[in-house]
């Protein structure tokens, strides 16, 4: 749109451009260049996509998209033509949408059939994660899990479609872009951003994963912790990713719930809590969702495998930490993050 702003500069979170005439104007009756002006258009995404965009001057018609569509058939262009305009109300809507027209406002409504995108969703404000979305976050930063369909995020977060659309919409609110349409199947994508980029995007809504603590007052044989899927976490994992020196009379691990009531009855008697303000040897930390990457950093030195990196930036980086030491190493480590 030379010499103008373009009022669709970007649809769903994708950069959209428009330039040039799509159509030799001679080629095409004067009512209808005198309803649109008919330009090139792309959609940047995970992969550029190519339209024509009918801009309309004044109010379009159904009858009049409908007619401008069937013009720039007759001469021969497979590109889809999408009606660009300032606002929509619904009636138009549903009209155009019946038709299988698709269309672009300025009020934020997109239907774009080609694409697989039927309808647009209000999205809500970003807002604290909620413990499955941080886990889907934190492996989309790690760059582990870019290109993943919702299909297959819902079976490796074992949860069900519907709820894993739920975990998308809250990423979605942080960063439209990050969620890609191919046909009908919703893609996790990185949007070309660095890792660091992606954690200073997430970093304002994570989430402290820890649900509960249990402070053991002994320390059960490591096999036993290995056994039961503990693996070091908080400030006894820090240390390995960092300055920070590890102290190994008192170790945090975290785990899984039923791991947690799993190691409860197998120690039996002997599994005793002590009070918030005793010494413990022990803390162990239920966390709200399952690691799917551990590091094997600390395992010579203490028998135990560490929580990824990325999951212990999001345990520690929200919490307020008196000892200026910690406070260097969780940016010791999220250094480690961006590299």
């Amino acid at each position: 749109m030379a010499g103008k702003k373009n009022p669709y500069a970007t649809v769903l979170g994708m950069e959209l451009t428009l330039e040039g005439n799509a159509l030799a104007e001679s080629n095409l009756p004067r009512i209808h260049r005198e309803r649109y002006d008919l330009l090139n258009a792309t959609l940047k995404g995970s992969k550029d996509h190519h339209f024509i965009a009918a801009v309309a001057k004044p109010d379009p018609t159904i009858l009049s998209a409908r007619s401008l569509r069937s013009a720039v058939q007759r001469l021969g262009e497979k590109l889809p033509v999408v009606i660009c305009l300032d606002r929509i109300d619904p009636g138009m809507k549903r009209g155009l949408a019946s038709e299988g027209i698709p269309f672009i406002s300025e009020d934020g409504n997109v239907y774009l059939p080609f694409l697989g995108i039927q309808e647009t969703p209000t999205l809500p404000l970003p807002s604290p994660l909620s413990p499955q979305a941080q886990r889907i976050a934190l492996n989309l930063a790690a760059g582990r899990w870019v290109g993943v369909t919702a299909t297959e995020l819902a079976e490796r977060c074992g949860k069900s479609r519907a709820s894993v659309t739920k975990y998308l919409r809250e990423i979605e609110a942080i960063k439209p872009a990050l969620l890609n349409t191919s046909w009908r199947s919703r893609i996790l994508g990185n949007d070309d951003l660095s890792r660091e980029e992606l954690l200073d995007l997430f970093e304002p809504y994570l989430v402290n994963p820890v649900a509960r603590r249990h402070r053991l007052a002994t320390l059960p044989d490591i096999d036993v912790l290995t056994g039961h899927n503990a693996r070091l976490s908080g400030l006894s994992a820090l240390p390995f990713f960092s300055d920070l020196a590890h102290d190994p009379s008192h170790l945090v691990v975290m785990m899984g719930h039923d791991d947690v009531d799993a190691l409860q009855n197998a120690l039996g008697n002997t599994w005793e809590e002590t009070t918030w303000y005793e010494d413990t040897p022990l803390v162990i930390e239920e966390w709200t969702y399952s690691l799917d990457f551990t590091s094997d950093v600390s395992a010579p030195s203490t028998g135990l495998k560490c929580v990824d990196p990325w999951s212990l930036y999001a345990e520690l980086v929200n919490e307020k930490h008196e000892d200026s030491r910690i406070e260097d190493a969780v940016e010791q480590l999220r250094g480690r993050l961006c590299q």
